[in-house]
């Protein structure tokens, strides 16, 4: 509102509006974290508005933040096989939840490529498993803190 009158003036509107928007889509992105089994983070929100300013989708950040999760989960799993072993599983449904989001036209082609390249060379042992985790986790600032945590107990 203008002070002194009733009018509400356009840019009020525009704020409002923009904020809702940004809301709007943060939620799109914890829906599309939910649905590939894991929750995001309060830091993870602001990361997710960083990745939604930068041109990513809200099913691209979320399918960035299941991979940057799992690698988190691997590394911190150490050399401990049995829960290593554990994650294939997780691995093969979040695979097949972001081939669906790929074929709904939610996530562009090198983006889908490049995350399911990363979730295959982390999830399932080998010898370069653990230069990928790093390469995952490599960029600092989802590297600082956690973006997201596993919905799934291993």
């Amino acid at each position: 509102m203008w002070p002194f009158s009733k009018k509400q003036s356009n840019i009020s509107r525009e704020i409002v509006s923009s904020a809702d928007q940004k809301n709007s889509r943060l939620g799109s992105v914890e829906n599309f974290a939910r649905y590939l089994g894991v929750d995001i983070t309060p830091y993870g929100a602001g990361v997710a508005l960083l990745s939604l300013e930068s041109g990513y989708s809200e099913a691209e950040t979320a399918s960035h933040f299941a991979v940057v999760t799992l690698a988190r989960d691997i590394r911190e799993a150490g050399f401990d096989i049995e829960k290593i072993v554990r994650f294939a599983p997780i691995a093969m449904a979040t695979l097949e939840c972001l081939k669906e989001l790929k074929d709904r036209g939610l996530m562009r082609e090198e983006i889908w490529q490049n995350d399911t390249t990363a979730i295959g060379k982390i999830a399932f042992p080998s010898p370069d498993t653990h230069s990928w985790i790093e390469r995952v986790l490599s960029d600092p600032t989802v590297a600082r803190d956690r973006v997201a945590v596993s919905r799934i107990q291993i």
